[in-house]
């Protein structure tokens, strides 16, 4: 299986553990040969906007990852506008047992590797 380049956006600052938990997750709960596109460093705003373009330019699909306050990160919001200027298939994935709100209109699933697999097969 070819490998996807998978972009998470999240709220850098309250959400980092979503991110690493994803990756940790797909390593063992995929089929998919994920290559990560993330950025894992903070930078300054003039230099994270360049490195964010660059990484979602690089990755086959976004992914977003749904933490409680994810619909109101600008920079969610920021990343999101580039993928979709460059036409990049975007879904976002909201914790088991969680009631967040989720970016308005992006497909929204429930973070369960089915689902999750379900959905880059579909990619």
């Amino acid at each position: 299986m070819p490998e996807l380049g998978i972009f998470v956006s999240f709220e850098f600052d309250k959400d980092n553990d979503l991110k690493n938990n994803f990756y940790q997750q797909a390593e063992r709960l995929t089929q998919h040969r994920i290559r990560n596109c993330s950025l894992n460093e903070s930078y300054p705003d003039w230099h994270w906007r360049e490195k964010a373009k660059a990484a979602i330019r690089e990755c086959e699909v976004m992914v977003i990852l749904v933490g409680e306050d994810t619909h109101n990160a600008p920079g969610v919001e920021t990343e999101v506008e580039f993928a979709r200027s460059m036409d990049k298939p975007i879904f976002q994935i909201v914790p088991r047992r969680r009631s967040y709100t989720g970016v308005s209109g992006i497909d929204t699933i429930r973070w369960k590797w089915t689902l999750i697999n379900e959905k880059l097969d579909e990619l």
